[in-house]
């Protein structure tokens, strides 16, 4: 039933009235031309290739992510797109760049700071008095 009155409405929507849009001429049949199989293969990998390129692009401009983010989506990509990942870094320093070093500064452990030896069975002597 549904169906019938999808494909009634589908035909009328299809019907041309004489005088009507005269001025729109659409062709009513278009056809694509073939192409050999090597041309398909080039016009895949191009258009896959941008693609991909276009995700490496976005993940190192993405600022909501944070580094740690950003490093690990970049290793997924390394793997799965090894060629593409090699052409926007071709060396080590180009991806340093990406993410400079930002010194670290430990903090000292709280016992260095202590003025008097860690002495861990002080609390068992209290008990036993």
């Amino acid at each position: 039933n549904a169906v019938e009155e999808h494909l009634a409405h589908l035909q009328r929507v299809q019907i041309k009235y004489a005088g009507a849009d005269a001025d729109v001429l659409l062709p009513s049949h278009s056809f694509c031309h073939q192409i050999i199989t090597e041309e398909f293969q080039e016009q895949q990998t191009d258009s896959s290739e941008t693609a991909a390129t276009g995700l490496l692009e976005k993940i190192i401009a993405d600022q909501q992510s944070s580094v740690k983010e950003k490093k690990k989506k970049l290793k997924q990509f390394q793997k799965s797109y090894p060629d593409i990942y090699k052409k926007r870094f071709p060396t080590l320093e180009s991806e340093a760049v990406l993410f400079p070093e930002k010194p670290k500064f430990r903090q000292q452990l709280m016992f260095f700071a202590l003025k008097k030896p860690f002495q861990p069975f002080q609390r068992t002597r209290s008990f036993r008095m």
